[in-house]
């Protein structure tokens, strides 16, 4: 799971509100004074229109990009806001309520990804949920993690570093008990024989208890000083708490919860310099293990600590039911087979055939077994008889339907802009002039979270997919089928690498560069052959990065050179690289460096490169910089911000920059600012800040029409409003996009 980068963006002001009746999934468009007349928008053509290469009103090498900029009247803000930009429910846990209800089946609690809906209660007989709850502040990937009290009837949950709790008695509503205070995530909530609840963090790589009776959080020591995480819990019978960690040397650690100070660390039989324990399980007289990459589970007897043996069959999702003491067995699941397991010899058996993906949640009763999975909707829900060996019943709910926060944007020739998902599946776009949603296929397993994407012409973008940095060609004309996505390369395989933020292309070949993967420095250099589908070459300086311990945040290239941008921060789990974000350029011809320069001082991290009127502008926290591409010196630093780079860790994506070539124009964003550039007219000016009623993110788009898209309010994308109030004229009216006969407008 990725962490949050803490990009926050609020308060978008709106002076008229339009709601489009023929809008789908959710998609509203609001919009706002602008600087044209009320003329309805054109139809827009089927066909793509080819985008042009600008013709700029600046001359080469331009003196006025390098000149200072007068501040000028804020613009209006935003012309328009998308909300609901990814329609999304996409399950990220489900735990099993037994004793909340009388009934034979338990009820469900499901979480699910997004900053909406994250808590759904779930009656498992109903076909939808019986109580939805908002969680203000949470964390953007929704509820990490949960746990139930049985003997106490509550539910606790784990979202950022914020312990919560759920009551039937208060059913829309949750509870906080308070903050693990140093960490950023809480992970793996468990509950021991004494109803103390017991929990993993991140970064403090430590673990932390709630004891209900005093209602205090203690956090107890990092376990070891190369690791940053603690992912997975588990608690035996004999309330042994068992931490599992990772990204580097990841391994299991062990301490009785009556004396939690004295902390045992137990190795892997094979040792891996990074990775994650992905699941841990107390099971009888043995605790089960998964390892990233690491085909199996592999068993520990708790008695010894030792490595006793490995379960070749895979577990799908990692899932268990807990042991049923009449019969000393349990049940799991893989290839849709559900099997019995014995917890003292581990023999096993098959039972019956399911017709669900994989496992969700898996509970078990000396009578029946309950597995749940998803469906398209919601959940899928099987109860398996014990007696006959079959499945007796099958019904369906349909969740409350959640919201992805945008993680990516990228305007197409077609004229929609494309949309990544936090935690996302797929990928979206909107229509901005008519507001029509489009999501690609569920079926399709190609596309998770999107960092980033480029199109390379039409009927051919190229996807960077998280977390194991797969490369997808997106296939226009069959975007709405699962062959329409097809997997070219796995970074993390070969390179070990995590993340795609940055793309490039000219005319012949596609370029990408990448973050490493978790406990990793430095990341990669490539090329694409569209053509052929196919990888050219990748340069990683030898296993240690392109640029030596540095990750690619931003890519630009023509039909010779290639630049770039780096930053010192490295995959999670690994501290940042000494020193300050370099500023490179690549021959393409002989795959060399031809310079790479650190120019600013104090900056462990520079964005977004951009050719314009023979510079080379280059975004950070602060505002642009001016580069003169034939050697990498700084000309000009524009500051654009109250930021300083200082005052942040380095990131991926802390700031991003577009360039309208054809007027001179760039537009700029980082730390909640963002400011359009006049450089022709040697002007700036503020379209949202901290300090205004309009902030937006850091991912920004530009349009072939010269239009400027950012992601604002979490989950939805606006249209920038990119010229002065006082440019404007007086008698301009409200414009909004043409909307069906249904619409309404509101004042």
């Amino acid at each position: 799971m990725a962490e949050d980068e803490k990009r926050t963006v609020k308060n978008v002001s709106r002076r008229v509100v339009l709601t489009l009746g023929g809008l789908t999934a959710g998609a509203v468009i609001y919009g706002q004074f602008t600087d044209s007349s009320s003329e309805p928008a054109p139809e827009p053509s089927t066909t793509p229109t080819p985008r042009p290469e600008p013709k700029s009103v600046l001359v080469n090498r331009d003196p006025s990009v390098t000149k200072s900029l007068q501040r000028t009247r804020n613009t209006s803000g935003a012309r328009r806001l998308y909300a609901g930009a990814f329609p999304a429910t996409k399950i990220r846990r489900v735990v099993p309520l037994p004793g909340l209800k009388k009934s034979e089946i338990p009820w469900l609690a499901v979480s699910i990804v997004g900053p909406t809906h994250q808590l759904q209660i779930i009656n498992p007989i109903q076909n939808s949920p019986a109580h939805v709850v908002e969680i203000p502040h949470s964390h953007n990937g929704g509820v990490q993690t949960m746990a139930w009290d049985k003997k106490n009837k509550k539910l606790y949950l784990g979202t950022r570093n914020y312990l919560l709790v759920w009551v039937p008695s208060r059913p829309s509503k949750v509870t906080q008990l308070g903050q693990v205070a140093g960490a950023s995530t809480i992970y793996d909530l468990q509950i021991d024989s004494l109803g103390t609840v017991w929990g993993g963090t991140y970064p403090l790589g430590a673990a932390f208890r709630y004891t209900p009776d005093i209602k205090k959080i203690r956090v107890f020591e990092r376990v070891s000083a190369d690791t940053d995480y603690v992912r997975r819990v588990a608690v035996d019978a004999n309330d042994n708490v068992w931490l599992g960690t990772g990204s580097r040397n990841p391994r299991v650690f062990r301490f009785s919860a009556k004396s939690p100070q004295k902390v045992l660390e137990i190795p892997l039989r094979e040792p891996k310099s990074t990775g994650f324990i992905s699941s841990l399980q107390a099971i009888e007289g043995r605790i089960v293990v998964s390892v990233d990459d690491v085909s199996g589970q592999l068993l520990l007897n708790p008695q010894n600590n030792l490595w006793v043996g490995t379960v070749d069959r895979v577990w799908s999702g990692r899932k268990a039911s807990a042991v049923i003491s009449d019969s000393n067995q349990f049940y799991n699941v893989s290839d849709n087979q559900l099997y019995a397991t014995s917890s003292s010899t581990w023999d096993e058996q098959a039972i019956s055939k399911l017709s669900g993906g994989s496992p969700l949640s898996i509970y078990a009763t000396d009578a029946q077994v309950v597995v749940v999975s998803a469906n398209k909707t919601g959940l899928q829900i099987e109860v398996v008889r014990l007696s006959s060996r079959s499945v007796q019943l099958v019904s369906t709910v349909a969740l409350a339907r959640g919201e992805f926060v945008v993680q990516s944007l990228m305007s197409h020739s077609d004229g929609n802009i494309y949309v990544g998902g936090y935690m996302g599946h797929g990928v979206t776009s909107i229509n901005p002039k008519t507001g029509k949603h489009w999501t690609s296929p569920v079926e399709q397993n190609a596309v998770n979270q999107i960092e980033g994407m480029i199109e390379f012409d039409a009927q051919k973008t190229y996807i960077g997919s998280y977390g194991s940095a797969d490369i997808v060609r997106l296939t226009s004309k069959a975007k709405d089928k699962p062959e329409g996505y097809s997997r070219i390369a796995r970074l993390a395989t070969d390179y070990e690498q995590s993340r795609i933020f940055a793309w490039a292309k000219n005319s012949k070949t596609v370029f990408f560069g990448t973050v490493p993967e978790y406990g990793r420095s430095g990341g990669v250099l490539g090329a694409i052959n569209p053509q052929l589908d196919e990888i050219s070459w990748v340069l990683d300086g030898g296993d240690q990065g392109f640029i030596p311990k540095h990750s690619i945040t931003g890519l630009v290239a023509d039909e010779k050179f290639i630049y770039g941008t780096t930053s010192v921060r490295n995959g999670y789990g690994l501290a940042d690289t000494e020193g300050n974000a370099k500023v490179f350029k690549v021959d393409i011809a002989t795959r060399t460096i031809l310079w790479s320069v650190s120019p600013i001082a104090k900056c462990g991290a520079v964005y977004a490169p951009k050719l314009m009127a023979g510079w080379l502008l280059v975004a950070d926290l602060e505002g642009v910089a001016v580069l003169d591409p034939r050697n990498g010196k700084l000309i000009k630093k524009h500051q654009l911000t109250n930021a300083r780079n200082t005052s942040y860790r380095p990131g991926w994506k802390n700031a991003d920059l577009v360039v309208l070539e054809s007027v001179g124009k760039a537009v700029h964003t980082a730390a909640g600012t963002t400011t359009v550039v006049d450089f022709a007219a040697t002007t700036r000016a503020l379209i949202g800040s901290p300090q205004l009623k309009s902030q937006f993110g850091t991912r920004l788009t530009v349009s072939s029409s010269g239009q400027v898209f950012a992601n604002a309010e979490k989950t939805a994308i606006a249209e920038l409003d990119l010229q002065p109030i006082a440019s404007q004229s007086k008698t301009a009216r409200p414009s909004a996009t043409k909307a069906a006969p249904t619409a309404t407008a509101t004042i």
